[in-house]
């Protein structure tokens, strides 16, 4: 008997699936990789168009070396350390950074060498500090500057001595005595040891720069009995002295643009013109202008100027010689 099977019939349905509600996340995801192409594209364009100089600026204040705060702050315009303020009044600061701090002598640098003594091993390391070598010109420039020479006077142990500005003309590094400590022997130029480490170790940094500078001495107005030997001889012997020590630190003879000796023509505390901190030395380190301006005064051209002539005479003498090569016809048109 055969048995009749059915045959059994079924219907799959597909199912649909249910599309998910347009939401704005994948509107987010690419804002944020948007922005983030921009910086990448930013950062690349500011790494092409910036010079080493700027780029090492750009990683110290990254790096967190400039303050957030503060007169050296850059970025900070409720505190320039111009001499002109943004309200528009005139104000010159007295000191453009903090002189408080200890140090020890940790730089040494070739003790006594300047005044013909036998020299002492100099340095710590091959280099003594991380300062660009070239000309500093622009304000955030100078503020570096002031911030590595800052350090040495702070390493010098000279903080209670010294006053910092910046100035339009450049730095004014501004040494002084006090109550406690003096730069030379009374009524002499006979230069303490430390006066004189402080400006070996000023002479190695400055050295590096191509700026000018000035130097000036000034004493108290308490006189000298004769007529012989007076305040104007002696503040010009001390300027001497300093230069020379400078020098043997490391400053370049044609760096020296000026020294004078002011006698007590110019005092500092000018209510007392007796005060100590009436005697004393400054260090102007010129900007480009300032130098021009006072070699102008002097009659002398500018470095700079000595060099656009050197330039000129050998563009001159390069035309000459290509004119020189030029092949000449054996024979003239007329012939």
């Amino acid at each position: 008997m055969a048995i009749h099977q059915e045959q059994i019939i079924i219907n799959r349905k597909k199912r649909k699936k249910k599309h998910a509600a347009h939401g704005g996340a994948w509107k987010v995801a690419f804002a944020d990789f948007t922005l983030a192409m921009m910086a990448l594209f930013m950062v690349l364009w500011i790494m092409q168009v910036a010079d080493q100089k700027e780029r090492t600026l750009i990683v110290q204040y990254l790096k967190g070396d400039m303050n957030l705060s503060g007169p050296l702050n850059p970025f900070d315009l409720s505190h320039p350390s111009s001499i002109i303020d943004l309200d528009g009044s005139l104000s010159i600061e007295t000191s453009v950074m903090p002189i408080a701090g200890q140090g020890k002598n940790t730089l040494s640098v070739n003790k006594r060498h300047a005044l013909g003594e036998q020299d002492s091993a100099a340095g710590t390391g091959n280099k003594l500090n991380s300062l660009l070598p070239g000309e500093f010109e622009t304000q955030i420039q100078l503020e570096v500057l002031a911030r590595e020479i800052e350090e040495i006077i702070t390493n010098e142990d000279m903080n209670a001595n010294v006053n910092l500005q910046i100035v339009p003309q450049g730095i004014r590094i501004l040494v002084h005595d006090n109550v406690e400590q003096f730069m030379f022997t009374r009524g002499s130029a006979n230069v303490q040891t430390y006066f004189e480490d402080l400006l070996l170790a000023l002479g190695k940094l400055l050295g590096q720069i191509n700026n000018g500078l000035s130097i000036s001495g000034h004493t108290d107005s308490l006189p000298f009995a004769g007529t012989s030997f007076t305040n104007w001889e002696l503040s010009s012997q001390r300027a001497l002295l300093a230069r020379r020590i400078l020098e043997a630190g490391g400053v370049r003879y044609k760096q020296v643009v000026q020294v004078t000796g002011m006698a007590d023509q110019s005092p500092y505390v000018l209510d007392d013109s007796a005060a100590a901190a009436n005697r004393r030395i400054e260090l102007l380190v010129l900007t480009k202008e300032a130098e021009k301006s006072l070699r102008m005064m002097t009659g002398l051209q500018s470095r700079h100027s000595e060099g656009n002539s050197q330039i000129n005479n050998k563009v001159d003498k390069a035309i000459q010689a290509a004119e020189d090569n030029i092949p000449r016809a054996r024979y003239s048109i007329n012939d």
